[in-house]
């Protein structure tokens, strides 16, 4: 077997990003993959790597009102050169039957540098309170 493409490399590190990140919490995966001048594209979360580094404290230490987003389980992963997709199923509360879900779809593209992502773009829409908002007491 030869050596891996550009393709394959950033993709396993966009993989690696979310189970480390986003699964596990954990603030060492935000340094390993994330660059500090991280560019973010999703209206509830402002760029800076800072920015997902509270974003992990977060989800260790999750104030009583905070909601997470629904887990997301990887369907595909598409790279071509320093860009990656990947493709999730993830249950979305139904509109038509209240207190039901359905299985959807849900993308995130990243654009990677130097083996880090760089930049992120996804389909979320504006949530009523974002991410980095601190709750007004």
């Amino acid at each position: 077997m030869g050596e891996k493409t550009l393709e394959e490399r950033n993709a396993e590190i966009v993989k690696a990003m979310w189970k480390g990140v986003i699964y596990d919490g954990d603030r060492e995966a935000v340094l390993r993959y994330i660059h500090p001048d991280y560019i973010q594209h999703n209206v509830n979360m402002p760029s800076g790597r800072e920015h997902i580094l509270h974003l992990v404290d977060l989800i260790n230490n999750k104030p009583k009102d905070f909601v997470p987003p629904a887990h997301k389980e990887l369907v595909r992963t598409v790279a071509q050169g320093d860009y990656v997709v990947t493709i999730w199923e993830q249950a979305q509360p139904d509109p038509t039957r209240p207190g039901e879900t359905y299985i959807g779809h849900a993308f995130d593209m990243y654009r990677l540098e130097d083996g880090l992502i760089m930049e992120h773009w996804d389909d979320t829409r504006k949530w009523p309170r974002p991410w980095n908002e601190e709750k007004a007491d």
